[in-house]
C-alpha cells in the first residue's frame, strides 16, 4: 500500500501541469513554511481568478495580481 500523496506534492504536480488554478486553491490554506506575505500574494491571486469583477471594482488589476501569486 502506497503512502497517500502530500498536499505539497500534489501542487508540485498541479504547478508543472500549469494548473495553477487548483495548485493556489490547495497552498491558500497552508499553514506552515511560507512568509505572510507569500502566502497573502497566493490566496489574493486565487481570489482574483474565482471573483476577477470584485477586485476589479476594488480597483485591483486581477491579472497582475494572478501573476504575482503564480510567480510566488
Amino acid at each position: 500500500m502506497s503512502a497517500p500523496e502530500k498536499k505539497s506534492d500534489n501542487v508540485r504536480r498541479l504547478v508543472r501541469r500549469r494548473d495553477y488554478r487548483s495548485a493556489l486553491r490547495i497552498v491558500k490554506d497552508f499553514r506552515l513554511g511560507i512568509r505572510k506575505d507569500d502566502l497573502d500574494a497566493m490566496r489574493l491571486a486565487y481570489e482574483c481568478m474565482v471573483n476577477p469583477g470584485f477586485y476589479r471594482q476594488l480597483g485591483r488589476n486581477p491579472a497582475a495580481e494572478i501573476d504575482s501569486g503564480i510567480d510566488v
